[in-house]
C-alpha cells in the first residue's frame, strides 16, 4: 500500500544501519571518535526492524483475523514460509563457508552439534546461549522474531487499545529487569563474557521492542494518543522512572529501549511527512529485500576478506566508505535475486497453501450437508 511505503523505508534504514557496524568489523576499522561512535550505533537497526515488525504484523492481522477461516494457522504458515526458506538457505551456506568447527559463540564448545542445527532448524536455538548465533551469523534477531511470532495470536487478542500496549511495554521491561538480574547471577556456562552477551541478545531483553511496534500502531492506524493512556499506567511508568533515576543506573529503560522510543518517533514522523532522503524508491526497495541482505552481508564481507580486496586507500574514511559502498551493492543486487526467486515463489507458495487448506475445509462441510 502506498500509504505505508514509509515501513519499508524504516526497514530499508534498518539494514542499512546494520551494514554501517558490520562493515566497519571488517578490515582496517574506522577509528574516528565521532564517525566510529555513530557507526557502532547501526547495530540499533535490528531494533528498528522490531518495532516495525510488529507494527505491520498488527495491520495485516487485524484484516486477516476477520476474513481467514484459521487465522491462527494461517498466520504461523506465512510466517514460516515468510522467514524458512532464505534462513535455510542461510544454514546450508555458512555451514558450507565456515565448517562445523569452533568459533566464539561456541565458547567452550568445539563444534557445531546435531542439536545446534535442529535448534537452527526448528527457531529454538535462542534459548541456548551456544546456539543463539554461532551457525548463522546475526541468527540470534531470527530467534527472536520467531519467538514473537509464536506469542503474537495471543497479544493480538489481549492488547486491544493504546494503553494495553502501554502497560505491556512497562511489563516486558520489568520482567527483562527481574529474568536478566536474575540470571546475571548465575553461571550457567564458564565464560562470563559470552553469557552477558547472551543476556543481551535474548528474547526477554528485546520484546519490549515489540512492545513499542504496537504501541505504534495504536498511534498511527487507530489514531489514539497519550490521552488514551491510563493514569494508572502512567503512574506505573512514573514510578520506575524514579526507581532508576534515584539509583543512578539503567536497569529499566536500557539504551536499546530508547533508541526504540525514538524510532516510534521517527515512524510516526514518516507517517505525517515523507523526505525524499529518507522515503524514495531505492531505500523502499532496499527495505522490501532487507531480510535477504541481512543473511547476505555477511558473507559478501567474509569473501571480500578472503580475497583481500577489503581495504582500498590509507585514508580512514575514504577506505571505510568505499567497503561500505561496495558491501551495499553487492549485497543489494544479491538480495534483490533471493527476493525475486527464493522469497516471492516460497511466500506464493504458503498463500497457495492456506488457501487450498481453507477451500478443502468448506467443501468438505459442503458434503456433510
Amino acid at each position: 500500500m502506498k500509504k505505508l511505503d514509509y515501513i519499508d523505508a524504516l526497514r530499508g534504514l534498518a539494514i542499512l544501519g546494520v551494514l554501517l557496524v558490520h562493515t566497519n568489523q571488517y578490515g582496517r576499522s574506522l577509528e574516528s571518535n565521532i564517525l566510529g561512535k555513530i557507526i557502532s550505533q547501526g547495530a540499533r537497526g535490528v531494533q528498528l526492524f522490531y518495532v516495525a515488525s510488529a507494527f505491520t504484523l498488527f495491520i495485516s492481522y487485524k484484516t486477516r483475523y476477520l476474513n481467514d477461516l484459521f487465522p491462527v494457522r494461517s498466520f504461523f504458515i506465512r510466517r514460516f514460509f515468510r522467514i524458512a526458506p532464505m534462513y535455510y538457505l542461510g544454514i546450508i551456506y555458512y555451514l558450507f563457508q565456515d565448517g562445523f568447527g569452533s568459533r566464539y559463540w561456541l565458547g567452550d564448545k568445539t563444534h557445531i552439534s546435531t542439536l545446534n542445527i535442529f535448534s537452527n532448524l526448528t527457531f529454538t536455538h535462542g534459548f541456548n546461549p551456544y546456539w543463539i548465533t554461532s551457525l548463522v551469523p546475526g541468527g540470534w534477531s531470527i530467534a527472536v522474531e520467531m519467538l514473537f511470532y509464536a506469542i503474537f495470536p495471543f497479544l493480538f487478542l489481549k492488547i486491544k487499545n493504546i494503553n494495553n500496549a502501554f502497560y505491556f511495554l512497562l511489563i516486558s521491561m520489568l520482567a527483562n529487569f527481574i529474568i536478566s538480574f536474575s540470571l546475571s547471577k548465575i553461571n550457567v556456562i564458564s565464560s562470563l563474557r559470552l553469557w552477558d552477551e547472551y543476556l543481551v541478545l535474548y528474547f526477554p531483553n528485546q520484546l519490549p521492542l515489540f512492545a513499542i511496534g504496537i504501541i505504534m500502531y495504536f498511534i498511527i492506524i487507530e489514531d489514539q494518543s497519550i490521552k488514551d493512556i491510563s493514569g494508572k499506567s502512567l503512574l506505573f511508568c512514573s514510578v520506575l522512572l524514579f526507581a532508576e533515576l534515584a539509583l543512578g543506573s539503567q536497569f529499566i529503560f536500557k539504551d536499546h529501549i530508547l533508541f526504540g522510543l525514538v524510532f516510534l518517533i521517527l515512524g510516526y514522523s514518516l507517517s505525517k511527512y515523507r523526505p525524499k532522503l529518507l522515503v524514495n524508491s531505492l531505500v523502499n526497495h532496499i527495505g522490501k529485500v532487507s531480510f535477504s541482505m541481512y543473511l547476505v552481508h555477511f558473507a559478501i564481507l567474509h569473501w571480500l576478506l578472503f580475497f583481500n580486496i577489503i581495504d582500498y586507500f590509507d585514508n580512514q574514511f575514504f577506505n571505510y566508505l568505499t567497503r561500505y559502498l561496495i558491501v551495499c551493492v553487492v549485497t543489494i543486487l544479491i538480495s534483490t535475486l533471493f527476493y525475486n526467486f527464493i522469497e516471492l515463489p516460497f511466500q506464493n507458495i504458503g498463500r497457495k497453501l492456506i488457501t487450498k487448506m481453507e477451500a478443502s475445509y468448506n467443501n468438505k462441510n459442503l458434503n456433510n450437508r
